[in-house]
């Protein structure tokens, strides 16, 4: 259990870092320029920093199976692009129950749903931003 948990909490601070980062690039770009081109830039790097979260987290499950924390039920063969879509579904929190963790990857799992809760409402202030800020 305690690998799990060091895994989960060295995806977690891994993903808010990346995040804030594309974050704070978002926010240099909007002090620039506030124009629509910018605002589809930022929406689509926002994008990209949750894929890439989404990717480290999808990596952390195949470490995960690897090392023997865990296992995936619910479908024969399980592969990277079944991790990722995994891993896309709890990040977003929702949740569908069609693949679901066995053991101690339930933890990282949890762990993604709460760092998938603090990184949308990180993403919601850039929007609300990009809606209200005039330059």
């Amino acid at each position: 259990m305690a690998i799990a948990l060091g895994l989960a909490i060295a995806l977690f601070l891994l993903s808010v870092a990346l995040h804030l980062a594309s974050l704070g690039v978002g926010h240099r770009w909007l002090a620039r320029r506030n124009d629509f081109v910018v605002k589809l830039a930022i929406s689509l790097l926002v994008l990209l920093s949750h894929l890439l979260v989404v990717s480290l987290f999808a990596t952390g499950f195949e470490l995960g199976v690897l090392w023997g924390l865990g296992t995936f039920a619910g479908t024969q063969s399980l592969g990277w692009m079944d991790h990722f879509y995994f891993s896309l579904v709890t990040m977003t929190t929702l949740g569908l129950g069609d693949i679901y963790p066995t053991g101690h990857l339930r933890i990282i799992a949890g762990v993604e749903a709460l760092a998938g809760f603090v990184l949308i409402s990180c993403s919601a202030q850039i929007f609300w931003s990009m809606m209200h800020e005039q330059h």
